[in-house]
């Protein structure tokens, strides 16, 4: 048994904003975990640490919530444990060792040859939607790229058939009063469009976000009548004939992802850990009786 040794730490808060700061912030152990057992002392920093507080954090006592709004008063999802954010991919000799949401998981090659090959299966499905490629655009006043997400959801929702969803929450009770957000486009034919930029300098943590996303809002909407009666009436709202007012039952995940200059996205191109974490939540969609489409969106 691999054991995690976690030191004590306040607990704190992690925002939309500062979310990938914390992310970078917590260190890989250094060498691989050992068969035999050994401890793994994961570290974070902080930026309020308690008097208390030792030089290891306990990312099990860490709550992540993220937010909506830059003012930190629509949380956009619940509290998760800083364990949730830490992600590594370590091969020891013929085996590979992953630590995803708080445990440690050993792969066998042949488990890996059978992923891969579902794997290609999805990434050559053909996609159901067209959307526009994703340029570079002048830096703004922070210096960074102002064709951001916001940016390009816009352009993928101005044409035909397709709506803007992105920021366009639903407020509900089981996100602690938060917002539910369905998916950043909708597609005429019943597609929920999630849409990320997951440059490699991120590691998989954006294509996790993104895949949680997705099995989220299907969820949601397959369970909470209340927040299913609210999207379709924003729907009804802007196109009163979309096909999704009469055919609820049949939907389409797309996740629209745009890789470091625009690549194919392909097993190659693709972190371990993500392949096993899209893997999974296209099984819990296509559960839940949604296709799931994966579509790299090009510079």
């Amino acid at each position: 048994m691999l054991r995690q040794f976690l030191r004590a730490c306040s607990p704190t808060r992690v925002t939309r904003g500062s979310r990938w700061e914390f992310r970078r912030a917590v260190r890989r152990a250094s060498a691989p975990p050992r068969r035999s057992g050994s401890a793994l002392v994961a570290a974070a920093s902080t930026s309020r640490p308690g008097p208390s507080c030792p030089p290891q954090v306990r990312l099990a006592q860490v709550r992540v919530v993220m937010f909506s709004d830059d003012d930190l008063k629509t949380p956009a999802s619940a509290a998760t444990t800083g364990k949730e954010w830490l992600i590594a991919d370590v091969p020891v000799g013929t085996a590979r060792y992953f630590y995803g949401h708080g445990k440690w998981y050993e792969v066998g090659a042949g488990f890996l040859e059978t992923l891969e090959e579902e794997l290609r299966e999805l990434l050559g499905k053909p996609s159901s939607v067209q959307l526009p490629a994703w340029p570079k655009g002048v830096p703004n006043a922070k210096g960074r790229d102002s064709h951001d997400e916001d940016w390009y959801n816009k352009q993928a929702a101005g044409q035909e058939g397709y709506l803007l969803f992105d920021k366009k929450n639903i407020v509900t009770d089981k996100f602690n009063g938060g917002g539910l957000e369905v998916c950043d486009v909708l597609g005429p034919d019943n597609q929920l469009i999630c849409v990320k930029k997951a440059t490699s300098s991120d590691g998989t943590a954006p294509l996790n976000h993104l895949f949680a996303q997705a099995v989220t809002a299907v969820e949601t909407l397959r369970s909470d009548e209340a927040i299913r009666s609210s999207f379709l009436k924003q729907v009804a709202d802007r196109t009163p004939d979309h096909r999704l007012l009469s055919d609820f039952g049949t939907l389409k995940v797309v996740l629209a992802i745009l890789l470091k200059d625009g690549q194919e996205i392909t097993v190659d191109s693709l972190f371990a850990f993500a392949q096993v974490s899209l893997l999974q939540s296209a099984r819990r969609l296509r559960a839940m009786n949604a296709e799931v489409e994966v579509v790299a969106v090009r510079r």
